[in-house]
């Protein structure tokens, strides 16, 4: 072993030649037994220089995430994700030299008035786009304990929208965007499976329709009668781009190649306006377009007291996913505890018997 301690100096020092070439410099050790196992690295990656990784930088990990994830139906969501995690670290910087301190202090700062999920969002996002680097041979340095970074967020039943606050709602949204929120409660499809949805992914005679689902899957949906009935009565968009699109809306003011009073394709953000005022008109509060999705689920298992047909029906692939509606079986819980609480069980039998 080639290392050594300068007089004066804590660190060990290492200094080697491997094929004609001097490899030299601080072990950073201040113990000669770590500081011989730091040059025993060192001579490893110098015998066997394709091992090394080559380096890349966030805003590089981020777009070589793009083009993995730019063709799933959450994309919209992803890229403001991915813009949030590149200003917060730094475009830069090498992935290689981001410490589970620097995702402390963004995971801190992201914390500004979001919820925890929310942030968790942002955590899970890191994570995907760390391990697609790693995944494509590129030096990360030390994964991350992703672990150790999520934020508590509490279990609670899913919200749901009752009767009196669905009609309230229905009355007072706009009509050119009702039917699409009616799809969403009555399917239990994501927001971009619907918004997403063209004409030629439909059959309305067999009653089906192919989207593309959280993954990038594409899965062939059955559809009910109502569901057919809202397809069916879709207007066409103006414009030849937006006319595949089944769900559009009424342009409300004019805005760059935009003209008041045509239809164009229903998005996100063109959907968000007029839900948020109809919550507001019809004193609806703390629910969310996704929370259409959560009603839907609920009411399946409600009906038919099968997890299984809900977890089909809402296409999740874990059915630890689908328990979240299982409050809803309270009811049989309860039954169950009341039958065998009857005279006729065995331990009421027991406790009416006398001595004769």
């Amino acid at each position: 072993m080639t290392v050594y301690k300068p007089e004066g100096k804590p660190h060990y020092l290492y200094d080697f030649q491997f094929n004609h070439r001097r490899y030299h410099g601080s072990t950073g050790c201040t113990s000669k037994r770590l500081a011989e196992a730091f040059e025993r690295r060192e001579r490893h990656k110098a015998a066997l220089p394709e091992e090394q990784r080559p380096p890349i930088t966030v805003d590089e990990a981020c777009g070589l995430y793009q083009e993995h994830a730019e063709h799933l139906p959450s994309w919209p969501t992803i890229k403001g994700l991915t813009a949030a995690l590149v200003e917060g670290l730094g475009a830069t910087r090498l992935v290689s030299e981001i410490s589970q301190r620097d995702f402390q202090i963004f995971v801190a700062k992201r914390r500004d008035g979001r919820s925890n999920a929310s942030v968790n969002r942002d955590i899970e996002n890191a994570r995907a786009i760390w391990r697609h680097a790693a995944d494509t041979e590129y030096d990360v340095g030390q994964m991350p304990k992703w672990g150790k970074l999520f934020l508590k967020v509490a279990k609670k039943p899913p919200r749901e929208l009752d009767l009196t606050e669905e009609k309230k709602l229905f009355l007072a949204i706009r009509n050119d965007v009702a039917d699409a929120v009616d799809f969403l409660l009555k399917s239990g499809w994501r927001r971009g499976e619907v918004l997403g949805l063209r004409w030629d992914d439909v059959n309305l005679q067999r009653k089906q329709a192919v989207t593309r689902i959280k993954g990038g899957d594409f899965v062939v949906r059955p559809l009910t009668s109502t569901l057919v009935e809202i397809i069916a009565r879709q207007p066409q968009a103006d414009d030849d781009e937006g006319k595949p699109f089944v769900f559009t809306y009424v342009c409300q003011k004019s805005r760059g190649n935009r003209r008041a009073g045509k239809r164009y394709p229903l998005t996100a953000t063109s959907l968000r306006k007029p839900f948020e005022q109809a919550k507001a008109d019809a004193g609806v509060d703390n629910f969310r377009i996704h929370d259409l999705r959560h009603t839907r689920g609920t009411r399946i298992v409600r009906a038919t007291g099968s997890l299984a047909a809900a977890k089909e029906a809402l296409k999740h692939k874990r059915i630890e996913t689908t328990l979240r509606y299982a409050h809803v079986l309270d009811e049989d819980v309860r039954n169950a505890l009341d039958a065998s609480e009857s005279r006729h069980s065995p331990d009421q039998s027991k406790k009416g018997k006398r001595k004769a």
